[in-house]
């Protein structure tokens, strides 16, 4: 009669474990790997992080980067004084310095006009600049 063959418990269950093992190691590297990801935050969320010029209109956009930098000097009450009898408070006054050139050269510290603000060297920011050529490229209107 022939012997019965004895099996090792341990011999059979050896394949699985490892594929288990194998599966485990590799999810593992899967997260490791995706989780060097790095997001820029500019790059996702561009107007956040950047120059937002959609929906320009003058009382959403322009009139509060006026009201920071210009009306100081500028406006009903100071314009006589102090900002040369230009007063771009108003809608009309504010288009006639636009259609003649001279707020944008003004804010922009070109030669030909003067610098704004007086008094000091540095620029209105870049992307209030941005903002106000946009307003003016679409026409300056009274929006």
């Amino acid at each position: 009669m022939p012997e019965p063959q004895i099996t090792n418990r341990n011999s059979r269950s050896k394949y699985p474990m490892r594929i288990i093992q194998f599966i485990f190691i590799f999810c593992l590297a899967v997260v490791a790997i995706s989780s060097c990801y790095y997001d820029v935050e500019e790059e996702l969320y561009p107007v956040r992080g950047g120059c937002d010029t959609t929906n320009v209109t003058l009382s959403a956009k322009v009139k509060p980067i006026l009201q920071t930098y210009c009306y100081a000097c500028h406006s009903n009450t100071t314009a006589g004084s102090q900002g040369a009898g230009i007063n771009i408070e108003t809608y009309g006054s504010l288009k006639a310095q636009v259609d003649n050139g001279k707020l944008l050269k003004s804010i922009k510290h070109d030669p030909s006009a003067s610098a704004m603000p007086k008094g000091s060297s540095a620029l209105i920011p870049a992307c209030n600049i941005t903002v106000i050529e946009k307003w003016i490229a679409k026409g300056a209107l009274n929006n």
